[in-house]
């Protein structure tokens, strides 16, 4: 940027006298760097003009512009090659925790960003960060039901799969963690909050001889899906709006525990709030009025010690 700026005298002086910032004074290089010093400097007074009137994002937008004006042809080019270095990176678990790297070019940025923003405004009294609800969407818009015309949310999901014992569908202590069928592990609880509303084969046998046994049951059926949205209409947590497609039907009382799979013992709840049920130990019930109320887990209060 310096080698330029040099070249661009007016650019230079007025990054110096502050009337630009320097993410300006950096796309006018990178301008001048794609179509020469001599086609910029041509227009570099209408250019800075539009500079101190926007902040740095927009101002790109002006630059590329302009560029495609003097050659869209390189513009075209430039765009191509942006476009090979696509990728994207899924790592394995480590730590519960899977890192996803990649770029995408500015089309394809446009087309996520314009999927999950839905996914991602802020709830009532929502204490997640910015980059907290842009996970939480990304993960949501990839589970969305409604597929295959189903609004209401009845359709498939995409299918997770997860190895568990019966002691861990129960909660027992000593039970151990489910599986994950791409690697890692989720806590006992989590497999049953996954599990509330999941189609769950059976798997038993000794040695070679192994039997499966689907009990789809588990999934709650269409009709009771249609009654349950009908009814819930959106998350039941107090205070959210989520819409019914990007909820899960939770169980009251979860079906290991004897819970069954009809509507009085169900509720729809959003995915950040069902794992606020099961993960983080909140209480959910429907009053006789149909109001919903939820209740944090009771914190214990360790008993202070007596000096003698």
């Amino acid at each position: 940027m310096a080698h330029k700026l040099n070249e661009l005298p007016r650019t230079e002086e007025a990054l110096a006298r502050g009337e630009i910032g320097y993410q300006h004074a950096v796309t006018m290089a990178r301008t001048a760097e794609h179509l020469g010093t001599t086609q910029v400097r041509k227009a570099e007074a209408t250019l800075l003009k539009a500079a101190e009137t926007m902040d740095p994002g927009q101002f790109v937008g002006v630059a590329k512009n302009f560029e495609h004006q003097v050659d869209a042809q390189a513009v075209l080019t430039e765009a191509n090659r942006a476009h090979e270095r696509r990728y994207l990176r899924i790592g394995q678990p480590v730590d519960g925790l899977v890192r996803i790297d990649g770029l995408l070019d500015a089309e394809g940025g446009a087309v996520v960003r314009t999927a999950l923003e839905p996914y991602a405004k802020p709830t009532k009294a929502d204490t997640r960060t910015t980059d907290q609800r842009l996970a939480d969407a990304l993960v949501e818009r990839c589970q969305v039901r409604g597929g295959g015309g189903h609004p209401d949310g009845a359709g498939p999901r995409p299918q997770l799969i997860i190895k568990a014992s019966l002691d861990t569908f129960a909660g027992i202590d000593g039970a151990p963690a489910g599986n994950l069928e791409w690697g890692g592990t989720v806590p006992a609880e989590a497999v049953r909050r996954l599990a509330c509303d999941a189609a769950i084969t059976r798997i038993t046998g000794l040695g070679e001889l192994e039997q499966e046994i689907t009990h789809a049951g588990r999934s709650i059926p269409p009709a009771t899906r249609r009654a349950l949205v009908a009814r819930d209409q959106h998350c039941v947590f107090p205070g959210c709006d989520r819409p019914a497609p990007w909820c899960d039907g939770h169980h009251l009382i979860h079906w290991a525990d004897g819970g069954p799979t009809k509507l009085d013992n169900l509720g729809l709840v959003c995915g950040t709030h069902h794992r606020k049920v099961h993960e983080e130990g909140w209480k959910l019930r429907r009053e006789k009025d149909g109001r919903w109320v939820a209740t944090p887990r009771e914190r214990r209060v360790a008993p202070r010690s007596r000096s003698g």
